[in-house]
């Protein structure tokens, strides 16, 4: 089965936030597990959430897994993303469209925020 990765992000007016974005899918991509990978964001920056599934559907996609991007559990994850999908859903009835959670506390997130406590110790981080 086809299967597309869209990584979802809240979107932001200024260019590095898409810079990461775009950093992220392709670390993601290089797993190799996937047909295809795309970001979206879901304000203020392109490609959105229903650009990125036409794409998705465009390119043959029979499952898209829509991952976001966001550390808790607020609107956007429990009124506005699925009212998105609910509606992307009917307009592609071919593709099965499912959503992770969030990315929430996690053991390998506080890692990463324990690495960048070190990098400021050690005089390495941004001030």
């Amino acid at each position: 089965m086809k299967t597309g990765i869209i990584l979802l992000a809240h979107g932001s007016r200024l260019p590095e936030a898409q810079a990461t974005l775009q950093d992220l899918k392709e670390l993601v991509a290089r797993d190799g597990s996937y047909d295809l990978v795309e970001g979206a964001s879901l304000q203020f920056n392109q490609p959105d959430l229903p650009a990125a599934l036409a794409t998705m559907s465009a390119m043959g996609m029979k499952k898209v897994v829509v991952v976001p991007l966001f550390l808790s559990q607020g609107v956007h994850m429990k009124k506005d993303i699925p009212e998105i999908l609910a509606r992307e859903r009917t307009r592609y009835p071919h593709m099965d469209i499912v959503m992770t959670g969030h990315i929430g506390a996690h053991q390998k997130l506080a890692e990463i925020i324990i690495e960048r406590i070190q990098e400021v110790n050690e005089g390495h981080g941004i001030i």
